[in-house]
């Protein structure tokens, strides 16, 4: 235990000015400051990663793995949840891959990770994050079964070689974001299995972000998960049942001192349908606006500005910030126009930057549930 305690320790001071560095809006910006980037500050060393291409061929299981020559990449799984008493919960769980250098040996082979974990009840947000550097064996992500994980944070494919699905997330200490204090006494035990197709997003998973400068991103999800499992807090049981969406993204291009933020938005619709709808956010630039349209069946269709309609209506102050918390959302070819609410207004991880992850309530022409994400606010 004192071994790891040292690692984790001297992880942390290995990794914390590069993090600074790496994600540019740091949890402690004053209110009212133009962050430049999202990901990057001007004084962040080039790291040099292989860029996205229209040419690349996502090819699964064998990219569900990680892309070590691309700058950065994640993992990442929002579900919208209720208990078995019809209590909400959403919950969130990602893990960041960053480039950082070149190999130097085999403790240090040019990788860092980031994991963020983030539960909410109606009362209630736990929200942690933890570091690692690559090559110490304490995170990554392995095949046969597949398996990403920090630490005691794990995502365990249950069987089959490269496969994703079914799987297991499990998460421990989760400290209570209201209490500043660890809860000791938290675990989150969730199944996850499919019903549907993975969707690959933008060009055959080839995912434009800007006009200029050129982002891109190799994007693709499955947003037909059905989790099931458990919560226990401090002794109590909770059985979870609710739909889970997992996104796996990995570019060069989006480390670029031009980008203001984005606001992504994943949509299950009552009627089965999904949506994914993506705002970059660029100074100087017209909103880049982009998403797809999912059919039941997993049939998907790129959607651009022409055919799909983002707004923010209505903003609300978080922690000293405002953050849109009402969008309109509109497909005119579908007959789908949507009110966008989060369903509870501090939904914010305020970790080495902050963000803001939550769950959203949908109605309009269609009901559903969902999740949203804004950075660079």
């Amino acid at each position: 235990m004192a071994k790891l305690s040292f690692l984790r320790l001297a992880t942390l001071i290995t990794l914390y000015p590069i993090m600074v560095l790496l994600l540019g809006a740091c949890s402690d910006q004053s209110v009212g400051s133009d962050p430049k980037s999202v990901l990057f500050s001007d004084s962040t060393p080039a790291v040099k990663g292989t860029p996205a291409s229209p040419n690349y061929v996502i090819t699964l299981p064998a990219d569900h793995l990680a892309h070590p020559d691309f700058s950065v990449e994640w993992w990442y799984l929002t579900a919208n949840l209720h208990d078995e008493n019809g209590a909400d919960y959403a919950f969130q769980w990602t893990l960041f891959r960053f480039k950082t250098r070149d190999q130097i040996n085999a403790w240090d082979n040019g990788q860092s990770y980031m994991a963020h974990v983030s539960l909410h009840s109606k009362n209630k947000h736990w929200f942690a994050e933890r570091f690692a550097r690559g090559g110490v064996g304490n995170a990554g992500v392995t095949e046969q079964p597949l398996s990403l994980f920090l630490d005691d944070w794990q995502w365990q494919a249950d069987e089959g070689q490269g496969l994703l699905f079914p799987s297991t997330i499990t998460v421990r200490n989760i400290p209570d974001t209201q209490m500043k204090q660890p809860a000791q006494d938290i675990e989150v035990s969730l199944h996850l299995s499919t019903h549907g197709p993975f969707v690959l997003h933008g060009q055959k998973g080839y995912s434009v972000k800007s006009v200029t400068p050129p982002l891109a991103s190799h994007y693709y999800s499955q947003p037909f998960i059905q989790v099931t499992g458990g919560l226990r807090v401090n002794g109590q049981e909770h059985q979870l049942t609710g739909q889970g969406w997992f996104d796996h993204e990995w570019s060069s291009q989006l480390m670029d001192t031009s980008t203001a933020g984005w606001d992504w938005f994943s949509i299950h619709l009552d009627n089965g349908a999904k949506i994914m709808a993506f705002r970059m956010r660029l100074p100087g630039q017209t909103d880049y606006i982009s998403g797809s349209y999912i059919e039941p069946n997993g049939t998907s269709t790129a959607l651009s500005s022409s055919e799909l309609a983002l707004v923010p209506h209505s903003q609300t102050q978080v922690a000293g910030r405002l953050f849109p918390l009402t969008w309109r959302l509109s497909l005119a070819n579908k007959n789908i126009e949507l009110k966008l609410q989060a369903n509870k207004s501090d939904q914010l991880n305020s970790g080495r930057f902050a963000y803001y992850e939550g769950a959203l309530n949908i109605s309009g022409t269609h009901s559903g549930k969902g999740f949203m994400e804004l950075t660079g606010y």
